[in-house]
């Protein structure tokens, strides 16, 4: 029987509740229903509606009309429509998702009223958009009444059957985000009658997703009209029913009394002035207090807080360097570089560690997660205002670059220095990328190498002094007299990388020592552990979800699976709220040694990330991001040599975010060095069109027509100095337009090159290089100066 609403209540969490708004739901609101809808067309067009449905009407008004009447028609019903009653106490509460098949923007202007965010999806061009943690999300299954491709916008609103067939990949990653919310939450359906054939449909569908779900919860229907009869058959399905309207239910879970709360902030800590950074931040103070593992950073996962602070590392020897420029404050940023396993890590680590000793505020982003240097800005400034000191350590910081440049510009324009900046980089991926002025201004860089003296004195004095350490170190080096012990560690340091103390004690090859541990699983872990390792040394952020998804693992054996690669791969926490949870190996070294063994082959990286790709689910962050690390300049696709298999695979990222620029810029790229011109020039157009024109893409116009220039067939040499001469022109434009952009006065040069070797012409070149050399003294990027002497070598040896 029907349940009592305030029976229903009681079992109400808001944070483990996925509220669903179907048909009819907004009805108390003045919103149309689906009958509402037909009844306007047929009546506005005067077409006879018997026997059809909303999309057959809507498709038939579409073709003897055109979608912008229809649309406009539809529209009329929606004007002026406002929310009222319970959907305004909606926002009051932390609800883990929100999804509605509903056209209208009710749930929108709710929110708005009461000023709480909300991220919404109305199209698969809102997936990868700038995202806070812990922010409710609105997806909304078709579309929003507000924009449509008839309007110019990407969002199509579904009305017609095209429509829906058009949105079929859009609307099953909404209802595949929709079973992963279900994992250990409740759902519930909004919705007007049980007797609607819309209301029936999607019930049926959550039923399914329900049982496909990890530990799915209960579904609850919640419906304005009282139907007996057709709750006793949904009560059949193990589904409970309560009859009442929207506005009952917001009075009912009012009387709960189980409203958000803001969480109070302690006034002493900066941090607390951000409702989003306590989430993506290590409190670094609290984990300086845990426990060490000596064993674990022996066999190579990262030194933990907790190591540092019990004195289980060596001491690098640019840490005193850098932690004399942050005490005195001149210069706010430390940019950390060196190769992958020198260390670099665990002495940034030291440096936080040891500038928490003089009472600085210590945190470390979470890197799984987007910088958010705005928030980033307030705690700076409140950290002025207070006069106090913090510190924060941004690791892997070539993925965040873009925040990373803007935060920096904006601590410089307000002449913030009191927040100190720590950033850890591999050299080869830091150095490509362009760079924010202020970035150079307010930093010093130092480079991490192999170990110097100092240093394996350190660590002879390490393995003396602890005891813990000592104990793991292999006995045949213990064997040694400490003079003999220190040639052999100057020569292993000299061979390899730190990655970790048991390759550097050790007597034997590292590779053999992982290929070893490799062989001991059985193989149905080592399968699994060669997935992650080809993954995570591609860029990937690996999670239990995507492992699920791609190698179809029963949920209930992850347990034993992380059981058997215990000390190998581990999982951690990406976000409770949405259930992802991180797989991560020990070093990204390891796991590369691994990729580069058991993918020997570059068509097993294509295979493997072909399937990667088609599982995706971009309605999830991590998962576009994923997206995004796959296209990087240094792993992901760059691995495999084909370029035309490079472009399909870009093809299929384009397909499933479509939001996404970097995937569509490194397909430019390769049409162009393909010489497939026309399919290049088609592309940017078609960029323009979505994004409107970037830099990157400016740029490759430029670099489009210096390759028409040299390479198209057929061309009389005064048709390629006219291109030239345009190319010419574009680049002066986009040198002007992005200002010190290296990226843009290499193409510049580029250009001025060709036009001297064709023409004799040097004018060109040098006004480039001029442009260049201000770059040089206006950016400081060292970057800049190794291409101003690449590009004078190559006319030297034209001239």
């Amino acid at each position: 029987m029907p349940v009592p609403l305030d029976q229903f209540m009681r079992a109400l969490r808001p944070e483990r509740t996925v509220l669903l708004f179907g048909s009819g739901s907004s009805i108390p609101s003045g919103a149309p229903s689906v009958d509402d809808i037909q009844s306007h067309l047929a009546t506005r067009f005067q077409m006879n509606q018997a026997n059809l449905t909303l999309p057959e009407l809507a498709a038939i008004i579409e073709k003897r009309q055109n979608r912008s009447v229809l649309i406009a028609t539809v529209r009329e019903l929606f004007a002026n429509l406002r929310p009222t009653g319970g959907l305004l106490t909606i926002p009051q509460y932390k609800w883990k998702n929100i999804y509605t098949t509903n056209y209208d923007d009710l749930i929108e202007q709710s929110y708005k009223r009461a000023h709480e965010p909300l991220s919404v999806y109305a199209s698969n061009f809102d997936f990868g958009k700038d995202e806070r943690p812990g922010v409710v999300r609105l997806l909304k299954l078709h579309g929003s009444i507000q924009n449509d491709i008839s309007d110019g916008h990407q969002t199509r609103l579904i009305l017609t059957e095209a429509d829906y067939d058009l949105t079929e990949d859009y609307r099953q990653f909404l209802y595949d985000s929709l079973k992963g919310d279900l994992a250990g939450a409740d759902l519930v359906i909004i919705g007007h009658s049980l007797a609607d054939p819309d209301v029936r449909q999607l019930v049926r569908r959550a039923i399914s997703l329900n049982q496909q779900s990890m530990n799915g919860g209960s579904i609850h229907l919640f419906m304005y009209t009282r139907d007996e009869d057709r709750a006793e058959l949904q009560e059949t399905q193990g589904l409970k029913v309560c009859f009442a309207g929207i506005d009952d239910f917001a009075t009912a879970l009012t009387k709960t009394g189980r409203r958000s709360e803001t969480k109070k902030s302690d006034p002493d800590n900066p941090l607390e002035t951000s409702l989003y950074l306590s989430p993506i931040t290590l409190d670094v103070e609290h984990s300086l207090s845990l426990p060490p593992d000596v064993g674990d950073m022996f066999n190579g996962w990262p030194a933990s807080y907790g190591d540092i602070a019990a004195g289980n590392t060596f001491a690098r020897s640019m840490v005193p360097r850098a932690e004399k420029q942050l005490t005195k404050g001149d210069r706010p940023g430390v940019v950390i570089l060196g190769a992958g396993g020198v260390g670099k890590t665990t002495a940034a680590r030291q440096l936080v560690a040891r500038l928490a000793e003089h009472r600085f505020f210590v945190w470390e982003h979470k890197s799984d997660h987007k910088l958010l240097p705005d928030e980033w800005l307030v705690v700076a400034q409140r950290l002025e205002a207070g006069s106090h000191n913090g510190v924060l350590l941004i690791d892997d910081a070539d993925n965040h670059l873009y925040e990373i440049n803007s935060l920096f510009e904006l601590l410089s324009a307000q002449d913030v220095k009191r927040l100190r900046l720590i950033l850890c980089s591999a050299r080869n991926r830091w150095n490509p990328r362009v760079k924010s002025p202020a970035l150079f201004t307010n930093s010093n860089t130092y480079e991490l190498e192999r170990f110097n003296s100092h240093e394996i004195n350190e660590l002879l004095r390490l393995i003396e002094t602890s005891s813990q350490v000592r104990n793991l170190v292999d006995s045949s080096f213990m064997d040694f007299s400490p003079g003999e012990q220190r040639r052999r560690l100057e020569d292993r340091c000299e061979r390899d990388m730190f990655v970790c103390l048991k390759n550097i004690f050790a007597s034997e090859k590292f590779d053999d020592i992982l290929l070893r541990e490799y062989a001991a699983l059985a193989p149905e872990f080592a399968e699994i552990y060669k997935i992650v390792a080809a993954l995570e040394s591609s860029g990937v952020r690996v999670h239990r979800q995507l492992i699920i998804r791609l190698l179809g693992i029963d949920m209930t054996t992850i347990p034993t699976v992380l059981d058997h690669l215990d000390g190998i791969v581990r999982e951690y926490v990406i976000s409770e709220r949405e259930g992802i949870y991180g797989w991560r190996g020990r070093h990204g070294l390891i796991m590369e040694i691994i990729a580069d063994y058991k993918f020997a082959q570059s068509e097993n990286f294509g295979e493997l990330y072909d399937r990667v790709i088609g599982a995706l689910n971009p309605t999830y962050d991590v998962e576009v991001r994923t997206l995004r690390q796959l296209c990087s300049i240094n792993t992901g696709i760059r691995r495999i040599p084909d370029r035309r298999e490079q472009n399909r695979l870009l093809a299929k990222m384009i397909s499933v975010a479509p939001g996404e620029r970097v995937p569509r810029h490194r397909l430019v790229r390769n049409l162009i060095e393909l010489r497939q011109f026309e399919q290049a020039e088609a592309e940017i157009r078609l960029f323009v069109k979505d994004f409107n024109e970037d830099g990157p893409v400016f740029r490759y116009r430029v670099i489009l027509a210096l390759e028409r220039a040299r390479n198209s067939p057929g061309l009389l040499e005064e048709d390629r100095l006219v291109i030239l001469e345009r190319a010419k022109d574009m680049a002066k434009v986009g040198v002007r337009r992005y200002k010190a952009n290296k990226n843009m006065l290499s193409t510049y040069c580029d250009v001025g090159i060709e036009i001297f070797k064709r023409t004799k012409d040097i004018e060109t070149y040098q006004d480039a290089i001029k442009e260049m050399k201000a770059a040089e003294e206006f950016v400081g990027d060292p970057d800049i100066s190794r291409q101003i002497a690449y590009y004078e070598r190559r006319v030297d040896g034209i001239i």
